[in-house]
């Protein structure tokens, strides 16, 4: 009973706000991590429109081990890897080598003295402008800093990072000029991830990005995809106060966390999907799902078992939403049974439907003839239904191919 009360409260937080981003649902909004492709292991089997190299053996401290040197190899083999697969490339700077550390024996996660920033910001400029030199055109997008709020990944004070994001903003724009730049991310749930953005554009980050980063990881367990509703509400209400709102939001790194957080693979199942769906819902522009081949957050795929469950209901989602429009945003209504409505050209009409707290039974409309499942079935609708955590699309027949 006190889980479904924590529930309720929680889609209740996720439902103020709901704003679909306009327009189609690109292919690109669907992106992810993966660690292991460039060893030559699986990449992934599933549609994906970027990849996002962190965890990747990209850090600063990999591709600059010591001052004016660059071993570029690691970097080269992703950038190719992306090229041939015609996926763009998301770069999340992080890892301050020991070397140029203002603290370099300080335990910090990846090496020592990654977590501190640099005792000198000459070694920053020049790491920021060889790799953005030595990429130019391969990577099209970069993340400021990994989880800024976290002190195993950040513990320098706000004037400094927004120092270096200032430097760095001007580097790479004077060698490629598209290049769009992001916040430092933050992590830890609505309340705290929202306060560090703030603190962040309060010491005037806000003048040097051109988007908002943020990882939209939960606090509840286990993990409710609907929390991240409220995430992302908190963040669009900092963006609002300090004029930011016109700059695209991109989630760079989510999922249910750590296996223990949603050991059950048929709710891992239902987490995807309304993950997707819902963050779309809310005017994110981007997901970066972690990780592709993780073997405990997130996990898709394994050595052993290939495509897992929540790995097809990827795939699903992504042939739902890709290329259709939410004219209907995502709504929940009493008896806690969300909706989200599609269109696409030539009349086409669905609808996206769940209950993540009981099975119900609900009565279609009229016009909806079959429903399709996160592992692929189509059913023939004959009357009312049976709904659960896990979403359906309800459509004409043959709607969809």
């Amino acid at each position: 009973m006190i889980v479904r009360v924590i529930l309720r409260s929680l889609l209740s937080v996720a439902l103020v706000g709901t704003c679909a981003t306009a327009g189609e649902i690109p292919s690109s909004y669907f992106t992810m991590t993966t660690h292991d492709a460039v060893k030559g292991k699986q990449w992934p089997t599933v549609p994906i429109g970027s990849i996002r190299l962190w965890d990747t053996f990209t850090l600063w401290s990999d591709l600059n081990p010591s001052p004016g040197v660059y071993n570029w190899t690691m970097l080269d083999k992703w950038l190719s890897l992306a090229r041939a697969h015609n996926v763009d490339v998301l770069y999340t700077f992080g890892g301050t080598p020991a070397w140029a550390s203002s603290n370099p024996k300080a335990t910090c996660d990846y090496n020592p003295g990654a977590c501190y920033p640099p005792s000198d910001l000459q070694s920053w400029d020049d790491y920021v402008r060889a790799i953005a030199i030595h990429a130019a055109g391969r990577i099209k997008y970069w993340e400021l800093w990994n989880e800024a709020n976290q002190s195993e990944y950040w513990s320098g004070d706000f004037t400094t990072l927004v120092t270096m994001a200032h430097h760095a903003y001007r580097i790479i724009k004077s060698i490629d000029h598209q290049a769009m730049i992001l916040t430092p991310s933050a992590v830890g749930g609505a309340a705290v991830a929202s306060n560090w953005l703030g603190q962040y554009f309060a010491a005037g980050g806000g003048a040097y990005c051109d988007g908002i980063a943020f990882h939209g990881y939960g606090n509840s367990r286990p993990s409710v995809a609907e929390e991240v509703g409220g995430i992302v509400d908190a963040m669009q209400g900092v963006m609002s106060a300090y004029g930011q709102s016109a700059k695209p939001l991109w989630d760079t790194e989510a999922s249910w966390g750590p296996a223990e957080h949603l050991p059950n693979e048929e709710e891992q199942v239902s987490f995807v999907a309304r993950h997707y769906i819902l963050q779309w819902s809310k005017g994110v522009q981007r997901s970066y799902w972690y990780a592709w081949d993780d073997t405990r957050y997130g996990t898709l795929w394994d050595k052993n078992r290939g495509l897992r469950k929540p790995g097809i209901a990827y795939r699903e989602v992504y042939r739902w939403l890709a290329g259709a429009t939410m004219t209907l945003p995502c709504a929940m209504a009493s008896d806690s049974t969300w909706t989200c409505g599609l269109t696409r050209p030539g009349g086409y009409e669905a609808l996206l439907v769940w209950n993540p707290s009981s099975t119900k039974s609900y009565k279609p409309a009229a016009r909806f003839e079959q429903y399709l499942t996160l592992v692929g079935e189509t059913f023939t609708i004959k009357g009312p239904i049976p709904i659960g955590s896990q979403p359906i699309l309800l459509q004409r027949k043959g709607s969809l191919d």
